[in-house]
């Protein structure tokens, strides 16, 4: 399965009828309370799932884009990486993309506690690997509060740079680049999928 132009992503599909269900059983019975917060329910999920397309800033071959959205929490540089940390809130865009053209590939998935500490908690990783450049990037993501919420489209193992590769509702996580990344963000930015430069390699 892959979500390409629909306006609502595809997992949101089941909350949306469920919330309109209660809605219109609520407005044939006149429950105003209930059906008020239906409708509110049905707001937030219609944000939630909301399905936009993005342009990337840049199209360098050497550009590593934002594979999620969210807010960039910290930046640490190790022997091997440049770790950032990303938060990701339920009520930012859950669409993963891929931050360059190249494959993508499920590594490792260790089930674990849902908002536990990271190292018993559940995680998965990710590896990018760039068709030009030949580098490899990263990604674990830790889900929060609602169980198997990333879902992953890889059926086919090539993507285009920005191309949907799979949704995540809410956590946080950690990418990996490499060591001669320069990077465009910094802590507390706030980054869009498929659109925001992380940095260039060179």
């Amino acid at each position: 399965m892959r979500t390409t132009t629909e306006i609502i992503a595809r997992e949101g599909w089941k909350a949306l009828g469920i919330g309109a269900s209660i809605l219109l059983i609520s407005w044939l019975f006149s429950w105003g309370f209930l059906a008020w917060l239906a409708f509110i329910f049905l707001l937030g999920a219609l944000y939630c799932y909301y399905n936009p397309e993005r342009i990337p800033e840049d199209m360098a071959d050497n550009l590593i884009l934002s594979p999620i959205d969210g807010k960039v929490e910290s930046i640490e540089k190790t022997d091997n990486a440049i770790c950032l940390e990303i938060s990701k809130p339920i009520y930012f865009c859950g669409l993963l993309r891929m931050p360059f053209e190249g494959n993508a590939k499920e590594k490792e998935k260790i089930y674990g506690v849902l908002n536990a500490s990271p190292t018993i908690g559940e995680r998965t990783l990710l590896e990018f690997f760039h068709t030009h450049l030949g580098i490899k990037v990263q990604m674990l993501i830790y889900p929060k509060s609602y169980c198997h919420n990333l879902h992953l489209y890889f059926g086919e193992s090539k993507f285009k740079i920005a191309e949907r590769i799979g949704f995540f509702l809410k956590g946080s996580v950690k990418i990996d680049v490499p060591l001669n990344t320069e990077l465009k963000v910094s802590v507390g930015d706030r980054i869009f999928a498929g659109c925001s430069a992380l940095g260039y390699v060179y």
